[in-house]
């Protein structure tokens, strides 16, 4: 075989070897990191659920095979789309993903729109970080009682902010891991507005209950190891 020819086989070896490697490595990963979900919460999988697998952020959480999963935030009204809700408009962090596992529009009905979702974003900047477990008092965040999620304890602020008859409200989880700041953020986003009575108004119980069954999607978040 011609030194040329031999060169060449050898280069192609080493490519294909390289890429199964990384091919590897990828399924590697996210079979560790859903296998860690399945050893490391006390949830079991039901019916309708599905696993959300984040390699960069390390984590893994369940959630309803329904939602509409998004990684990137959309802004409402009283709702920017940075990685936190209550961030200033300087914030530095990256939204990660977000679930919507309600959303309801209506022209002559109330509610006018409403949304139940959870978000969920991260930050390394070093102000975000030091900030990262503090409330935000100007954006009228109440510090509540500690929390621990997958063997990670979380600390929890409320905060509600509406005019023009359209609110947004939630519990924003918030802890430092590995050197980041990372929210995951229970919301409920919608109008006030109501006018006459109609067979057509969903009841605000039914809004209520589909807001705290966010709960669910909450109580599964697990750092794993990368």
């Amino acid at each position: 075989m011609k030194r040329s020819s031999l060169i060449i086989t050898v280069f192609t070896v080493l490519l294909v070897a390289i890429a199964c490697g990384a091919a590897w490595y990828l399924v590697d990963s996210s079979k560790r990191l859903a296998d860690a979900t399945a050893t490391d919460t006390n949830i079991p999988m039901t019916p309708g659920d599905a696993i959300y697998v984040s390699g960069d952020y390390g984590f893994v959480l369940q959630y309803p095979e329904s939602a509409t999963v998004s990684e990137t935030f959309e802004a409402g009204y009283h709702l920017p789309a940075v990685w936190r809700a209550a961030a200033d408009a300087n914030t530095v962090g990256t939204p990660i993903v977000s679930f919507t596992t309600y959303t309801t529009k209506s022209e002559n009905s109330y509610p006018r729109y409403f949304d139940a979702l959870i978000r969920i974003g991260a930050s390394k900047d070093a102000r975000e970080v030091v900030q990262c477990l503090t409330a935000t008092a100007d954006r009228a965040e109440v510090e509540l009682t500690d929390v621990v999620i997958g063997g990670t304890t979380w600390t929890a602020f409320s905060f509600e902010n509406a005019a023009m008859q359209q609110y947004v409200q939630g519990i924003s989880y918030r802890t430092v891991h590995e050197g980041t700041c990372f929210a995951m953020e229970k919301l409920a986003v919608g109008s006030r507005y109501h006018e006459e009575v109609s067979e057509r108004d969903i009841p605000q119980v039914v809004l209520d209950q589909e807001y705290a069954a966010l709960d669910r999607i909450v109580k599964t978040f697990t750092f794993v190891p990368q």
